[in-house]
């Protein structure tokens, strides 16, 4: 989605009666966000639609999974909040002292405790949920849409705790005895183990059904097939529920939307480095996607995911993903200090306000979606599935023996990386092997810019020849690949320069034949082949690619000749997924103009 897209959302929510109706209060969590009133909207619809209403699962149901969640991240403020409405809604003292130490005491009926268990589960080790846990609720007699709603109530549960582990308010009821002992106990106390097993097994889900639900049907799948050309997994992997997805639509877009306070860049950032290092990788696909969709390079968002303090983010902006990093992921460890760091970074407390939404919607994505198991929509970076090869700490510090999550992109996803290490090292051999990988790659892009076989040939010598005088300062902040290919993008311009021919794959969009349309796009026929072969048609496409600009030519070489990714020609070119997928367009409007005279059904004499 690009930053001019937006999601339509319905007229503001009455926050203060969507709680005090229900709680006969507002909560002072809620209150605490009054410098951006549509962060409490958004917290207001997904409470709404969750906590506040009974549904397949009561109030007092749902306030005890709340309460579970709150106790396990010693959330203070959460937990007095949450004995004091359970209280309210008749649950006895003994029951909820239960609740708080997890003594297994609380006489609560199977269905619930393994409710209860499954999100405890979910709350301290998420890559462990499988589909074996959702068949241990169904055996309980829990429904698909119950078992929806727990997962659901459950992630709120972690985005309310992000937000008040953010904001430190202090509590507004009394607090239980059993209030302290439980905040006396060591943190980890009843950790659940992570081995690597745990951390790299392949969900195979979805866990859930989830009946189709069109656009046709239901407007917010309009509104959101318009903005983004699909429907996430996200949300159709909750179409058991569609008041659900309302819901959620409705905070995505009162969080992520407005671009008055942080930049929608930014706030992906965020979304994707924390979802790295909570190791999500279906989030981590859609986030990365998302800013390659807003022009961000797709190795610089790869390495937002795997390294951020090594990508082209400003050092203000490291500091804020270090920050959402720390709350998101690494809660216990978050301290008010964390947030002056950021107001001595100039950041205003609005934006530091909008930021902790950000993690707290994140949070709540990530815990979803490792609950309910759906797949990624998107490819997931291969540098982000190398780096967890080996588990990664919550604690943010590798095991003896490991690598992490920070681990430089490219070492651990170019497969050309040791080669270049040896050259380095003094192994001319090596560099032999490195020319004859990437011959093939480095002509494709020379041939795609300057449009002559012979020209291509004689650059492909200096191309190489520059490669090994600069290869000793190759630092790796690339894949060689792409390094290769930047300097055979250098080789061909010079070369058009020198035939005084400025046009450069670099121009803006904007002047990029601005005043083309198709004058002679007639109707072909159905099978050209008819008229010509296949290796004919091939000639004569080919033909009409040299005749188009280098602006043109270099990404349709790639993309329709070479049959490459448009991610991968991104990469090779150096340009934004936005700009390929539009050169692509008009290149092949200017193509098929050129070939129209070839296949219209009457030729004109056009010849070969």
């Amino acid at each position: 989605m690009s930053t001019s897209d937006k999601i339509e959302v319905e007229s503001p929510i009455d926050y203060p009666s969507t709680f005090q109706t229900t709680l006969g209060f507002v909560p002072a969590l809620v209150r605490a966000q009054g410098l951006l009133p549509r962060l409490m909207e958004a917290q207001a619809s997904l409470e709404g639609a969750t906590r506040l209403r009974d549904g397949l699962l009561s109030r007092l149901q749902k306030e005890r999974i709340l309460l579970a969640i709150a106790s396990d991240r010693r959330d203070l403020y959460a937990m007095a909040e949450h004995c004091s409405v359970l209280s309210a809604l008749g649950e006895t003292d003994a029951r909820i002292d239960g609740l708080l130490l997890d003594s297994g005491d609380s006489a609560l009926s199977e269905p619930d405790l393994a409710a209860l268990r499954f999100c405890r589960k979910l709350a301290r080790a998420p890559h462990a949920v499988c589909r074996e846990d959702i068949v241990s609720l169904r055996a309980t007699g829990l429904t698909d849409e119950t078992i929806l709603e727990v997962a659901v109530t459950a992630a709120i549960g972690v985005y309310r705790g992000t937000i008040s582990t953010a904001l430190r308010v202090e509590p507004e009821f009394p607090l239980r005895h059993a209030v302290r002992s439980r905040c006396a106990l060591p943190q980890n106390e009843g950790q659940i183990s992570r081995d690597a097993t745990s951390w790299l097994h392949t969900q195979n889900g979805p866990y859930l059904p989830s009946p189709f639900l069109s656009s046709e049907s239901f407007s917010p799948f309009a509104a959101l097939y318009q903005t983004h050309g699909f429907i996430p997994n996200f949300f159709r992997s909750q179409s058991l529920r569609p008041d659900l997805i309302e819901a959620e639509i409705h905070a995505v877009g009162n969080i992520l939307q407005p671009q008055d306070i942080l930049t929608r860049v930014q706030k992906e950032a965020i979304l994707l480095a924390v979802s790295a290092v909570n190791l999500n990788s279906y989030c981590v696909a859609v986030h990365s996607n998302m800013l390659r969709g807003m022009g961000v390079p797709a190795e610089e968002a790869d390495q937002i995911a795997v390294d951020h303090h090594l990508s082209a983010l400003s050092e203000a902006d490291k500091a804020l993903v270090d920050c959402a990093i720390k709350l998101g992921a690494r809660h216990a460890e978050f301290s008010p200090r964390d947030l002056d760091e950021l107001r001595t970074r100039n950041f205003t407390e609005e934006q530091i306000l909008e930021s902790i939404a950000v993690v707290a919607l994140n949070n709540f994505s990530n815990f979803l979606q490792m609950g309910l198991g759906f797949e990624p929509d998107f490819e997931v970076p291969a540098a982000f599935q190398q780096a967890i090869v080996k588990p990664f700490r919550p604690s943010g510090t590798p095991m003896a023996g490991e690598s992490s999550i920070s681990t430089l992109v490219i070492a651990i996803a170019d497969p050309d990386a040791e080669l270049v290490a040896q050259v380095q090292a003094g192994d001319l051999d090596a560099f032999e092997i490195l020319v004859r990988r990437n011959t093939q790659s480095v002509f494709r892009a020379l041939i795609a810019i300057l449009g002559n076989t012979d020209e291509a040939q004689d650059a492909m010598q200096d191309v190489f020849l520059s490669a090994f005088k600069h290869i000793a300062r190759f630092e790796g902040r690339s894949k060689v690949s792409t390094w290769l290919t930047a300097i055979a993008r250098n080789a061909a311009f010079q070369l058009i320069r020198k035939r005084k021919d400025t046009e450069s794959l670099d121009s803006a969009d904007s002047s990029e034949d601005g005043d083309f349309r198709p004058r002679q796009v007639q109707a072909w026929q159905d099978d050209p082949e008819q008229s010509y072969s296949k290796a004919q048609v091939r000639k004569l496409v080919e033909k009409g690619i040299l005749q188009l600009s280098p602006t043109y030519r270099a990404v349709l070489m790639l993309r329709d000749i070479e049959q490459l990714s448009t991610d991968e020609a991104a990469r090779r070119l150096g340009l934004s997924v936005p700009t390929v997928k539009t050169r692509l367009f008009r290149g092949r409007l200017m193509l098929r103009e050129w070939l129209s005279p070839y296949f219209s059904k009457d030729p004109g004499g056009a010849e070969l």
